[in-house]
C-alpha cells in the first residue's frame, strides 16, 4: 500500500489536494528511509518528529502533512489485506488522530493606510493630475469604485452648497455626500473626468485600482479602491465619529437616528463631520503646501 497508490486513488476521485499530499508524503517517506524505516512501519512518534521539522520552515505545511498522513492512514485501513493488518492500521490511525495541529500565528491583514502612508501616496501621485484627484476623492468618501465612476453621471450636484445626492451601489437608495469649499475644484475636476472619460470606459470601476496599484507598490504599500474604503472607516472611527455616520457615508445599510429624519438636518450633520472633522483635512493641507 504505497504512497503512489494512495495518490493514484486521490487523483482518480478528483481531489485537487493530491499533488501537495504527494510531495509531503514522499518527503516523509524519504525522511523515514534515512532512518532505516519503511513507510509501512511509521509510527505516530515519527509523524510528530517530522511535523516538528516541517514547522521550523512552515507551520502550515506541517498541518497539511498531518492531514495527508491521516488520509493516507484511513486509506490503508480501508485497504488492509487481512484482519491483523486492519487492527494494526486502525490502532495507528487512532494514534494519529490524537496528534494536535501546530498552532499557526494569526496574520492580521492590514487593509487601511495610516495618515503618514496616505500622505506619502498623495505626494507620489501629485504630479499626475487625474490620479491625484482620484486618490483624494476615493479616500475622502470611501465610495465604491462604481459609484465614483459610473454613478457620477446621474448624481444631483449642488456646486454652490458643495454637496451631491448619489445612488448607492448595493442598497440602491440615495445618500448625501458633502465636501468642504476648498475641495470644490477637486470635485469639479473629478466630475469632469468621470463623466467625459471614465464613463466611456468598458469597466470604469476598475480604472482607479489599476492606476494606483503600481504607485503603491513602488512605495511598499498595497493600495486599491478597497483600501480607500477601509482607510476612511478606520481613520474616522479613530476620531470618534458615530458608526451610523460612517456607515451612511460608505453606503452601508444603517439606522439613522430619528432626530435626523429631516433631509436638511441630516445634511447639516453630515456637513459638520465631512468639512470639519474629516481625517483627511490636515493631510491635504500639508500635501497642498509641499
Amino acid at each position: 500500500m504505497s504512497v503512489e497508490q494512495f495518490i493514484e486513488y486521490y487523483n482518480y476521485i478528483g481531489r485537487k489536494i493530491a499533488k501537495p499530499y504527494y510531495y509531503l508524503l514522499r518527503g516523509f517517506e524519504e525522511w523515514l528511509e534515512n532512518r532505516g524505516k519503511k513507510i509501512d512501519a511509521f509510527t505516530a512518534t515519527d509523524v510528530e518528529m517530522y511535523m516538528a521539522e516541517l514547522a521550523k520552515q512552515s507551520p502550515r505545511s506541517a498541518n497539511v502533512f498531518l492531514s495527508a498522513i491521516r488520509k493516507y492512514s484511513e486509506w490503508r485501513v480501508r485497504n488492509a489485506p487481512s484482519d491483523v493488518a486492519f487492527v494494526r492500521e486502525q490502532r495507528r490511525l487512532y494514534e494519529l488522530k490524537g496528534i494536535r495541529p501546530i498552532k499557526v500565528p494569526r496574520v492580521i491583514k492590514k487593509e487601511a493606510l495610516s495618515e503618514e502612508e496616505l500622505k506619502r501616496l498623495l505626494l507620489a501621485v501629485k504630479p499626475i493630475p487625474e490620479l491625484f484627484v482620484a486618490t483624494i476623492v476615493h479616500f475622502y468618501f470611501g465610495w465604491r469604485p462604481i459609484e465614483g465612476a459610473k454613478f457620477m453621471t446621474e448624481a444631483r450636484i449642488n456646486w454652490d452648497e458643495d454637496y451631491m445626492v448619489i445612488k448607492t451601489a448595493k442598497v440602491g437608495n440615495e445618500r448625501i455626500l458633502v465636501w468642504p469649499r476648498e475641495l470644490r475644484p477637486i470635485m469639479k475636476a473629478w466630475h469632469h473626468f468621470a463623466t467625459t472619460r471614465l464613463s466611456r470606459m468598458k469597466r470604469p470601476e476598475e480604472w482607479y485600482t489599476k492606476a494606483i496599484k503600481p504607485v503603491g507598490r513602488r512605495l511598499g504599500l498595497k493600495v486599491t479602491a478597497r483600501t480607500a474604503r477601509k482607510t476612511f472607516e478606520t481613520q474616522m472611527r479613530k476620531r470618534g465619529i458615530e458608526q451610523w455616520v460612517i456607515n451612511f457615508v460608505l453606503g452601508h445599510t444603517t439606522q439613522i437616528p430619528d432626530v435626523y429624519t429631516d433631509w436638511d438636518e441630516l445634511r447639516s450633520h453630515i456637513k459638520i463631520i465631512m468639512t470639519r472633522l474629516h481625517y483627511m483635512l490636515p493631510i491635504l493641507k500639508e500635501v497642498m503646501a509641499e
